[in-house]
């Protein structure tokens, strides 16, 4: 036994040391990838000597860098009694490395430079990721390379971080989400690591006889962190060239630990055969109703080209007419649907089709269960067909040639992961094109969502329970399906009323980008009097077939009483209700549409491909004008209101006392409660009458922006009025009405939230709507954001969430200070908040000009960050618009002044606006666990 102890010892020294990264070795670019002909960017694959994986993206337009680092490790490769030490490394190497030891010096260099970043940790993934101003990626790529290459695990920092990953589980001790997927785990194989609980405590994390968590934290790290499991993407400005020469530079001496992914045996399967069909049955704290069927399947990773889980989840969450939902819908059980599948690993994946039911619903989930399996039996018989899957090619095939640029972040962040996952060609089209059709392997998925392989899922408050899990204290059940459901299910029969959709009408046919007329750098207005707007421009720089249909109503009067305003969000549900089965074809083809109230009216949307624009704008019009109220229709969205409504006093205590905030600053404003008591006694007949009111009068701002010409423009507008606003008197609404704190003065609310932690929110409010004060109220977010978050979390650790920013309402600048505390009391948290603030002008008094210039310059490329999509460019303009900007320059406007401000101006500000004379709001919440006391 000792000598084959010894020889496998000494087999993995000498595999590491051949694996161990040779810095003066080339790194090796493999084979090309393969991007969209609309893509501009220069991308390189490339394998380190360490054999990590690399995609580098030279993109010459960038204002933000960013990069990405995905590892093959997650929480399922957890040890035994070490649950959440996954999870718990990934926070600890935010705290300092040998080259920089300082444990903010990584963050606070991305934050003062315009940047962001984070972690996530998952199943079988870790990422790590940031942004910054294009300009500084070579020093954040040196900070973060250490990451993996020599973290300090200060013994400081140990216990401190562990208090945060504790207060992170606490924070969400009463999601119902983690709820759910805490008592599904109590079904799966004990033997399978996803049973284990993922996030951690200070239970789970504590030192023991013999186990210090220091010492299984380094020992996870060095097991592993390696680099043959890594991916790496990084984004920058600089040719690939340069790009190439700093990861080498710095990613070199990142180790090859010759590590192995989690790859489950036999034995470790998420369910044993013998378990399956099985009922988990939990109650929920919100009033939830809802069902998942999940089925086990092989992992379809290497199908990537052909997309089984893709094509199947296309047809069972179908919601055009005679789909499952179409069905069970007019059957009044259920309110939502959606199908989909993730391969949890290499080997095994699951299929989930899940839904929100009705409380009828939930007496009928048999018959719910049988339809999907009729459903399923009509897929398999008639639904795999060659013209369908060319269907789904055609729009994938458009897709990633027309795909805009996705923030550098998130493109990075999801490209990091990639590069574990696609072979090189394929790392920017995998997952996104189908275009290899293998009828056997649709088949194949099929006949795994049978009834006998089911994993069934019931959330409703009235369900019967026997036992509690243990970390969320989740009252559950299990038990096997019983043989006269399963019976019922196998039988093979399709009710008349399913049937597979038919092609799609609304998959573009014209797809070119359109000749420029007279182009513009900002929007022009081709109709403006009071009351009432048109504005357009032609796109010409993200050359895609897209546009952009934005409608600003403002409702003179629309929120004046809480049934008023409980009304219009009631009839907006009704109106996408009445649309969907007709709109779902043209979402699944690039097109869609929202409407969504605001506080002052609401706002339409129309985005995608512009072919067919005209066609889904005339079908939304027509049903806003002219809503088909039925009464059960009414009753539904009713009572799913009503759940909705008093769900909110279980939403966590941050975000309930920030909407305490907003309420007291602006009026009318209306809390969950008194929603409730006016939806109450809301019948049908009223909703229809306020609907028949709704457009008497309103303000209208429209901005058309994309691939439309003018005349298009003009024509979607001209069917707004004939369709909508036909009758309506144009009006110049009335501001909101802010309440403005007196100088020097403190308003305090209480704020009960029935939750174990504290959470207080210190406000401080601007003195008008100026550029000057948008300015320094913007650069003091900037500054303190970072110093705030370190001394109160990492340091004192009051808790979890830990944040000061910059805030606005309705314009008016200001700055806000958040916590929320497992730690401390109210009380406590005002003192050491206070304190902070107080204490923070010396810090701003000794800060060096050069580091000053940094904070200005971070800011300044923040505010003149390009616009990376379409869409979001248009919400930019129509934010100039409310803000009646029509130079359509805000932003600039804000970062030259910011460019001019300098630190005795910004220190001024300071001592004026957060010491001497504040404009103050204060909003708590005690929190049980204090309160008792």
């Amino acid at each position: 036994m000792k000598k084959s102890i010894l020889l496998l010892l000494l087999s993995l020294f000498l595999g590491a040391c051949v694996n161990q990264p040779r810095p003066d070795s080339p790194a090796v670019a493999t084979a090309k990838v393969i991007k969209s002909e609309n893509d501009k960017r220069q991308y390189e694959y490339l394998i380190l000597p360490n054999r990590m994986r690399v995609l580098l993206v030279s993109d010459p337009e960038a204002d933000k860098a960013a990069a990405a680092m995905s590892i093959e490790v997650g929480s399922t490769s957890n040890p035994p009694g070490r649950q959440g030490l996954a999870h718990f490394l990934e926070h600890m190497l935010f705290m300092g490395t040998e080259k920089y030891p300082d444990v903010d010096e990584y963050s606070s260099f991305i934050k003062r430079n315009g940047g962001s970043d984070n972690a996530f940790t998952a199943d079988n993934q870790t990422t790590y990721f940031f942004d910054i101003k294009a300009g500084k990626l070579e020093p954040a790529l040196d900070r973060f390379a250490q990451f993996f290459i020599s973290p300090l695990f200060d013994a400081k920092y140990v216990k401190r971080e562990a208090n945060a990953v504790n207060s992170e589980y606490q924070l969400k001790l009463k999601e119902d989400s983690r709820r759910i997927d805490a008592a599904e785990k109590q079904s799966y194989n004990p033997a399978s690591p996803y049973a284990q609980f993922f996030v951690g405590n200070l239970d789970t994390l504590a030192d023991r006889p013999g186990s210090k968590v220091r010492d299984d934290l380094i020992a996870f790290y060095q097991k592993h962190y390696s680099a043959n499991i890594m991916g790496l993407t990084v984004v920058g400005k600089e040719s690939l060239p340069v790009l190439r020469a700093w990861v080498e530079e710095k990613f070199a001496a990142v180790p090859d630990r010759n590590a192995k992914p989690y790859r489950p045996g036999k034995d470790e399967l998420l369910y044993r055969p013998s378990q399956l069909p099985l009922e988990v049955a939990l109650t929920p704290l919100k009033k939830l109703h809802k069902l998942t069927l999940a089925f086990p399947i092989p992992s379809q990773r290497k199908n990537y080209r052909t997309g089984p889980i893709n094509y199947v989840a296309n047809f069972i969450g179908d919601e055009g007419q005679g789909s499952l939902y179409d069905l069970l819908k007019k059957k009044g059980w259920i309110t939502s649907l959606s199908a989909g599948g993730q391969n949890l690993d290499d080997v095994q994946g699951l299929f989930n089709v899940s839904m929100d039911l009705t409380e009828t619903g939930v007496k009928h989930v048999p018959e719910i269960a049988e339809y999907m399996f009729e459903y399923i039996d009509l897929l398999s018989a008639k639904g795999i067909e060659q013209w369908r899957y060319d269907e789904l090619k055609k729009k994938s095939v458009l897709d990633f040639r027309f795909e805009e640029k996705a923030p550098a972040s998130s493109y990075a962040m999801s490209l990091s992961g990639k590069l574990l996952r696609y072979p090189a060609e394929d790392v920017l089209r995998g997952g996104k094109i189908y275009d290899v059709w293998k009828p056997e392997l649709l088949s194949g998925l099929l006949s795994r969502l049978q009834p006998d392989n089911l994993a069934m899922t019931l959330v409703d408050p009235d369900v019967k329970t026997d036992r509690v899990e243990k970390f969320y204290k989740v009252p559950y059940r299990i038990s096997r399906i019983g043989s006269r459901d399963l019976k019922l299910w196998r039988e093979e029969k399709v009710d008349a009323a399913l049937v597979l959709p038919k092609p799609n009408p609304f998959i573009p046919d014209h797809v070119a980008i359109k000749p420029l007329v007279n182009p513009t750098p900002v929007p022009v207005a081709l109709e403006k009097e009071p009351g009432d707007s048109l504005w357009y421009q032609q796109d010409e720089q993200f050359d895609v077939p897209r546009a952009v249909f934005m409608l600003n109503l403002k409702l003179p009067g629309h929120r004046d009483t809480a049934k008023k305003a409980v009304s219009l969000s009631l009839l907006v549900d009704l109106v996408k209700d009445q649309l969907n089965a007709w709109s779902y074809p043209a979402q699944l083809a690039g097109l869609s549409y929202s409407i969504s109230p605001t506080r002052e009216g609401l706002t339409l949307l129309i985005y995608g491909y512009d072919e067919k624009q005209p066609v889904l704008l005339e079908k939304v019009l027509a049903a806003l004008r002219h809503p088909t109220l039925s009464e059960d229709r009414f009753q539904v969205y009713k009572d799913k209101r009503k759940r909705s409504l008093a769900n909110k006093a279980l939403d966590r205590p941050y975000r309930q006392i920030l909407d305490e905030r907003t309420r007291r600053l602006i009026s009318p404003a209306w809390s969950p409660k008194q929603k409730l008591a006016a939806l109450e006694p809301l019948s049908r007949d009223a909703l229809q009458d306020y609907a028949a009111h709704l457009f008497d009068e309103a303000e209208v701002q429209v901005l058309s922006y994309g691939n439309l010409r003018p005349k298009e423009a003009e024509a979607m507008n001209a069917l707004l009025q004939r369709k909508l606003l036909s009758g309506t008197r144009l009006v110049e609404a009335p501001a909101l009405q802010l309440t403005i704190v007196p100088r020097g003065k403190t308003l305090t609310y209480r704020y009960d939230v029935d939750h174990p932690d504290s959470a207080m929110v210190i406000s401080f409010q601007g003195n008008d709507k100026s550029i000057a004060e948008q300015a320094r109220w913007r650069l003091l977010g900037h500054v303190m954001a970072s110093p705030f978050f370190s001394a109160l979390r990492t340091e004192q650790q009051l808790g979890y969430v830990v944040a000061a920013a910059f805030s606005e309402t309705d314009h008016l600048p200001g700055m806000l200070f958040l916590v929320q505390s497992s730690a401390v009391s109210a009380g406590e948290l005002q003192k050491r908040m206070e304190a902070f603030i107080r204490d923070y002008v010396a810090e701003l008094e000794s800060m060096d000009e050069k580091e000053f210039a940094a904070h200005k310059a971070g800011l300044v490329a923040k505010l003149l960050k390009k616009d990376d999509m379409m869409l979001s460019r248009a919400v930019r303009y129509m934010d100039n618009l409310d803000r009646k900007r029509y130079s359509f320059d805000f932003r600039k406007q804000v970062a030259d002044e910011v460019s001019g401000l300098t630190r005795a101006e910004l220190l001024a500000f300071y001592r004026q606006n957060l010491l001497q004379q504040p404009r103050r709001l204060v909003v708590y919440s005690p929190g049980t666990r204090f309160s008792a006391k």
